[in-house]
C-alpha cells in the first residue's frame, strides 16, 4: 500500500512539472506598452500645448491676455538727473525711454498701460521734441511740466516740420501733480520735486477726456523665450554724445537687463527694488540741433540701424516709421520681423555716431 501511494505522488509530481514546462511563456510586452505611453504622452502634451497656445497678447509686453487687449497709453516725461534720484514709478512704466537732450544730460519718457499699479511718479520734468513724437506713436497724451519754448509745447517734431495736429497733453495741472515737500526740505532743487500719482492721472484722463480706449498693436511683435542668436551681451554699454552712458548687465538667473544710470543700480524709489528689462533697444537717429544752439532734434520718422539684446545675446536690427501716427517697427538685417521676449523693454535713442559696446 505504501509503495502505491509513493508511486502515485511520483507521477503527480511528474505531471506537475509537464505541465510546468509545456505552459507557454507569456510575451514581453514592456517595449510596446512604453512606446504607447510615450506616444500617449506626446499627444496629450501637444493638446495641451495648443490649448495654452497664446491667442492675445498685450501690445507693449506680449504678457498672455484671456481677450483682446483694449486700453488707453500714457507717456511721462521723467527727470534722469543723478541729483533727481530716486525716479519713482518707473517699473510699472511697459516701455522707459532715455533720449539726450541739451546739456549733456538725458531725459526719459515712461510709457504705462496700468495707471492703476503704480504709485508716485516722477520726478516730472519738462517736454522735448523728440519725447513729442514718440508719445504720438502710442496714441499717448504726454505729461509733463513746461517745455523748451517753441519747440516741446509747440508740438513740432522736426527741424522743419509742420506742428503735430491735435496733439494730447496735460501740463503740470495742480489738481494732479503734487510737490513732494519732504524731498524739498531734504535738500533736492524745487525742480526734482514734481510727482503725480496713477489715480491722480487716470482722473486726469477722465477730466481732459483723455481715456478713449484703443485695440492698436503699435508694431510689436512677442514670442516666451526669444533665442536672438547673435553674439554675446552680458554687459551693454549706451553712450550718448554728450558723454552719459548707460549700463545694462545682464542677470542669467532672472534673465533681465539691470539698469545702472549713474554709476550706481537703478532704484525705483516706491519699492526700493532694481529696476530690469527683459528687452534692451538702442537706435541710432540722426540728431541736430535748433538755431538756438541748445534744444536738440532728432529724426523720428523714416528709418536707420541699432541693436537689440535679448536673453544674453545681440543681434543689429533695423527700425522704420512712416509716419508721424504710425509706430515704431522694428526688424533683423535681413528684414524679418524682431522678435521680443515677453516683459517690458529700455529703448535709448542715440546719435548716430554714438557706438554701443557690448560684452
Amino acid at each position: 500500500m505504501k509503495r502505491l501511494i509513493a508511486l502515485l505522488l511520483a507521477l503527480c509530481l511528474l505531471a506537475g512539472l509537464m505541465l510546468c514546462g509545456c505552459k507557454k511563456k507569456k510575451p514581453d510586452n514592456t517595449t510596446e506598452t512604453t512606446q504607447e505611453t510615450v506616444q500617449n504622452t506626446t499627444q496629450e502634451t501637444t493638446e495641451e500645448t495648443k490649448a495654452k497656445e497664446v491667442l492675445y497678447r498685450h501690445p507693449l509686453t506680449g504678457a498672455p491676455l484671456d481677450a483682446p487687449w483694449s486700453g488707453q497709453v500714457v507717456a511721462v516725461m521723467i527727470n534722469n538727473l543723478k541729483k533727481a534720484m530716486p525716479q519713482k514709478g518707473i517699473s510699472g512704466a511697459d516701455i522707459f525711454y532715455e533720449i539726450e537732450v541739451e546739456g549733456d544730460i538725458t531725459r526719459c519718457l515712461a510709457v504705462f498701460t496700468d495707471l492703476a499699479s503704480v504709485k508716485d511718479i516722477g520726478p516730472i520734468r519738462s517736454a522735448r521734441t523728440a519725447f513729442n513724437s514718440v508719445a504720438v506713436s502710442y496714441d499717448a497724451p504726454l505729461i509733463h511740466c513746461g517745455g523748451s519754448p517753441g519747440l516741446g509745447l509747440a508740438g513740432r517734431y522736426g527741424a522743419t516740420s509742420d506742428k503735430i495736429d491735435n496733439w494730447e497733453h496735460i501740463d503740470a495741472d495742480s489738481k494732479y501733480f503734487y510737490r513732494d515737500r519732504d524731498r524739498y526740505n531734504n535738500g533736492y532743487a524745487w525742480e526734482h520735486t514734481l510727482f503725480t500719482t496713477g489715480e491722480k492721472l487716470a482722473a486726469a484722463l477722465d477730466a481732459y477726456k483723455y481715456n478713449t480706449p484703443t485695440d492698436k498693436t503699435y508694431g510689436l511683435q512677442f514670442i516666451d523665450g526669444v533665442n536672438l542668436g547673435g553674439e554675446k551681451a552680458e554687459k551693454i554699454t549706451v553712450q550718448f554724445k554728450g558723454g552719459k552712458k548707460t549700463i545694462l548687465t545682464y542677470n542669467a538667473e532672472t534673465k533681465q537687463y539691470g539698469l545702472n544710470m549713474h554709476g550706481t543700480e537703478h532704484i525705483d524709489g516706491n519699492t526700493n527694488e532694481p529696476v530690469a528689462f527683459k528687452n534692451v533697444i538702442a537706435i541710432y537717429t540722426k540728431q541736430w540741433y535748433h538755431s538756438d544752439g541748445t534744444h536738440k532734434f532728432y529724426e523720428t520718422i523714416g528709418s536707420g540701424e541699432g541693436y537689440a539684446a535679448i536673453n544674453g545675446k545681440i543681434m543689429p536690427i533695423k527700425w522704420s516709421r512712416a509716419g508721424l501716427r504710425e509706430p515704431f517697427t522694428y526688424t533683423l538685417i535681413d528684414d524679418t520681423p524682431l522678435n521680443l521676449d515677453v516683459g517690458k523693454t529700455y529703448v535709448a535713442l542715440v546719435g548716430i555716431k554714438n557706438p554701443i559696446a557690448y560684452e
